[in-house]
């Protein structure tokens, strides 16, 4: 299980991508996810992948948003771009693929029905199913705070987990009152890329707000969930994700609830749980004020959270025995 980052974590350096690539080998990690565009032409995805070869690292590589509901594009535009992305990925040896249905909002505030957007998304994808299939890769939607584990898991049932998986945010499925533990089991047998993120999650008025930390620092069982993903996937590259700014799941809304049909008694009860041990420690001083810690600079800390992380996540690997590489 190598340990790399993702490049948004990297987002306020305004580094290109070899320079992301070289903050992740001055910072030992073992690899990047992200920050390559596959609209970039052949030469520079050949100098990219060289360059990985080259140090030893890992390189993971995005689509975009697949939803045609959300598109700036008609749906055969959609469809052509993203297939001309995968032929790309291909061609460079890219076989696993992230995308993403939204950006965490569509649930709530798009005129056209969730639920139409993951019918209108699923036929997207097995429009993509040939040259999926043809090219062997396979497309990997990221619990990116659109789309829950239960609705990614009858995605694939229904396109085949052999051109559609999961790109596990591990900390993202609180957004939809999602037990971490709970999710990964669920989504582990299908996740073939992560996003590896820490938080904890507290009380507001309408419910819960999460807020991401360092690895080892949050709310998610490192030593439950790195085995349940080991368990099926030895090899799974384990991406670091980390950024600022909190998130909010509404669970004292009815509307809300009423779009997590889902959403099991046992499982908000677990999340709720998790939220009230998050006050107490909040309460204790065992972690920063919430409010006065977001405010300091993302940038101010960069280094210091992924290094943070990047340890934590190594010792709890070698004590558990799991995969290093």
């Amino acid at each position: 299980m190598k340990l790399g980052i993702d490049s948004f974590c990297l987002h306020p350096l305004d580094l290109d991508v070899f320079g992301q690539m070289a903050f992740a080998r001055r910072h030992g990690f073992d690899g990047l996810h992200g920050g390559i565009s596959l609209d970039d032409d052949d030469a520079r995805l050949a100098d990219i992948r060289a360059y990985a070869r080259q140090h030893g690292l890992y390189t993971e590589v995005d689509a975009g948003l697949i939803n045609p509901c959300c598109s700036d594009m008609s749906r055969d535009d959609l469809i052509t771009r993203t297939t001309r992305r995968i032929e790309r990925a291909a061609r460079h040896g890219w076989r696993e693929i992230r995308a993403a249905l939204g950006n965490g909002d569509e649930r709530y505030t798009m005129p056209v029905p969730w639920t139409e957007q993951l019918e209108q998304s699923d036929a997207l994808i097995r429009a993509l199913g040939p040259v999926l299939r043809a090219s062997g890769c396979r497309i990997n939607l990221e619990t990116h705070g659109d789309t829950t584990t239960f609705e990614l898991i009858r995605l694939i049932e229904h396109a085949g987990p052999d051109i559609l998986g999961i790109c596990l945010d591990t900390a993202n499925v609180f957004c939809h009152a999602e037990d971490p533990v709970l999710a990964t089991r669920r989504a582990a047998p299908y996740t073939h890329m992560t996003h590896i993120k820490d938080a904890i999650v507290f009380f507001i008025d309408t419910g819960l707000r999460r807020q991401t930390l360092p690895a080892g620092r949050g709310a998610i069982p490192w030593e439950t969930v790195l085995p349940a993903l080991a368990e099926h996937a030895p090899a799974l590259h384990l991406s670091i994700e980390d950024h600022k700014w909190f998130f909010e799941a509404h669970i004292f809304d009815e509307h809300w609830l009423s779009l997590h049909p889902d959403l099991t008694r046992d499982e908000l009860a677990r999340v709720v749980r998790t939220a009230w041990l998050c006050q107490q420690r909040i309460a204790s001083g065992a972690v920063p004020d919430p409010a006065a810690y977001e405010a300091i600079p993302y940038k101010d800390e960069l280094e210091t959270r992924l290094e943070t992380g990047r340890d934590y996540l190594r010792r709890i690997i070698t004590r558990l025995g799991l995969p290093a590489d």
